[in-house]
């Protein structure tokens, strides 16, 4: 394990210095007038490409794509270094630390009883305890989340703070196929009426988060 360390940190260094040079008066002209704002749209292009390394199995693929998004960390993080705000070491630090917080089964407590269910409900307190209350907790979900995932960000820190939007337990039974087959014949639904379910969607869900912020 310890030659292997040694390969990743020589591999990780060599990586870092490669940006470095990029980004130098003596590297590529396109990466030195590169900003974060320019690039934000490689970082959503390199995470679609992994997904679609991951549905299909490409794993010699896949190595290749989280490379890609490897990168595009460390540039963003080079570019704000040189801004004075942050450094990669800043970056690593602060994940590692967070890692280490928000798992105090593994590295305090040591709990080997615990199971995954536990897990993620100790989590999402940890991230409210983090919060400085509820509405901001409510009110603190990524804006740009398709609406789908912002829906199911939302229904779970809305049980986090002891409000249930969906009373209903019609679905309770269902299998994965089937609740997705069922949201495939509305999207469908949507379609024909010429609907543009992702916006509509959007909005809804957008007034489902201002009603709870009011009502905490």
């Amino acid at each position: 394990m310890k030659s292997t360390n040694i390969q990743i940190e020589k591999n990780f260094i060599d990586l870092v210095n490669t940006v470095e040079k990029l980004r130098s008066d003596q590297g590529c002209p396109w990466d030195r007038e590169q900003t974060s704002e320019s690039l934000s749209q490689y970082i959503l292009q390199e995470t679609y490409e992994v997904l679609e390394c991951i549905d299909n199995n490409n794993w010699e693929g896949l190595k290749d794509e989280l490379g890609d998004l490897l990168f595009q960390i460390l540039i963003q993080s080079l570019i704000r270094e040189e801004k004075g705000e942050f450094k990669l070491s800043d970056v690593i630090k602060s994940i590692n630390d967070k890692l280490i917080k928000r798992h105090p089964h593994v590295f305090k407590d040591k709990k080997n009883d615990i199971n995954s269910e536990k897990v993620l409900e100790n989590w999402g307190k940890m991230k409210k305890s983090e919060s400085q209350n509820d509405q901001h907790y409510i009110k603190n979900i990524t804006n740009t989340l398709p609406s789908l995932s912002f829906a199911y960000e939302l229904y779970k820190k809305s049980l986090d703070v002891n409000i249930d939007l969906n009373k209903t337990k019609k679905y309770d039974n269902f299998s994965n196929e089937e609740i997705t087959n069922i949201l495939f014949e509305l999207t469908s639904t949507a379609a024909k009426k010429n609907i543009d379910l992702e916006n509509e969607f959007r909005k809804y869900i957008k007034a489902k988060q201002l009603d709870i912020i009011k009502k905490i």
